[in-house]
């Protein structure tokens, strides 16, 4: 049996050392503490919900996740508080795709919205329609047009905040139609709802999980949805292709982003934990619950399709002349 030499028994040492600390740090990569989820809108809303959700999922990774509402400025500034934050995972943006694909080409963003954050996945997608107070005497859409033309510029409408999915929808309903409706914007969709069941403003146009018990009720009116097909849960409600604005399909793409900049374990690791979680049946149930349809993809193909829309609605409010108002 040759005998190990001191030098030998001290590199087997640091050799298992060594492996047993790159272990840990992988085991450890994420979360590695409370785990901030920060929703860049009012409370109540569907990123609020899908927020809520999610943190049920992940909370059987072991990580304790809270949820913060930071609204304001077209979602950006909740988006730039996270593209500023520490890049360990531990706190990420959970948005439409709004803050990152439609805000920053209406307007200057102290972020970079295609290198100061990282798409994680698409956890959401939620349509977008327009349901009109019960004050608004208008039972459908024709009748809306209709109104609106007679009176330029008395119609107002409120949409979850500038340069939202509804900012963009609603201007191609104004100059497809031919009319002028004045937009009122909000610091989310929760926060715009009570003025639309009050009649502060005659129309809102949000996403339909928020909608759904006021429909319900009898409290608000549908007048169109802007998604490619009728609604299971509003099966009469037309979409607008179906009223001749086939151009006008909107919905709302809710993702996690992360700020640029994670380490490499880090990142897998969180990637992998998201990928579980959005599969899981108390997270499938939960979309179920709320008209939501599951997301669009995770990981680099989720990464592709941001790019994609980005590159779209700066074509889109160029060609249209969207503007911040």
């Amino acid at each position: 049996m040759k005998k190990m030499t001191w030098g030998k028994v001290l590199g087997a040492f640091a050799l298992a050392a060594s492996a047993s600390t790159a272990q840990a740090q992988a085991q450890a990569a994420w979360p590695g503490k409370v785990v901030t989820l920060v929703v860049p809108y009012t409370a109540g809303g569907t990123a609020d919900t899908l927020a809520r959700g999610l943190g049920e999922a992940l909370r059987a990774t072991g990580a304790t996740v809270i949820v913060e509402n930071k609204p304001g400025a077209g979602a950006s500034l909740g988006t730039d508080f996270v593209a500023r934050a520490k890049p360990d995972g531990n706190t990420l943006l959970l948005a439409s795709t709004s803050p990152i694909t439609i805000y920053p080409n209406l307007t200057s963003t102290p972020y970079d919205p295609l290198k100061s954050l990282v798409p994680i996945a698409s956890v959401g997608v939620g349509p977008v329609a327009i349901v009109a107070s019960k004050a608004l005497k208008v039972d459908d859409f024709a009748g809306l047009v209709a109104y609106a033309k007679a009176n330029p510029g008395k119609v107002t409408y409120a949409v979850p905040g500038l340069g939202s999915v509804a900012h963009l929808g609603m201007a191609a309903v104004n100059k497809q139609a031919g009319i002028k409706m004045m937009q009122v914007p909000y610091r989310g969709g929760s926060q715009a709802l009570p003025d639309g069941l009050s009649g502060v403003v005659d129309l809102l146009v949000l996403n339909t999980d928020v909608l759904l018990p006021h429909v319900a009720s009898g409290a608000l009116k549908p007048l169109a949805v802007m998604a490619p097909t009728r609604l299971e849960a509003w099966p009469t409600v037309p979409t607008m292709a179906e009223l001749k604005l086939p151009k006008i399909q909107y919905f709302s793409n809710f993702g996690l982003f992360a700020p640029a900049g994670m380490p490499p374990a880090t990142a897998q690791a969180l990637q992998a934990a998201i990928d579980k979680a959005i599969v899981t049946p108390q997270y499938q149930e939960m979309l179920k619950k709320y008209y939501l349809q599951p997301g669009t993809g995770t990981g680099a193909v989720f990464k592709q399709q941001v790019q994609n829309e980005f590159e779209s609605n700066k074509r889109l409010i160029k060609e249209e002349d969207i503007r911040m108002e």
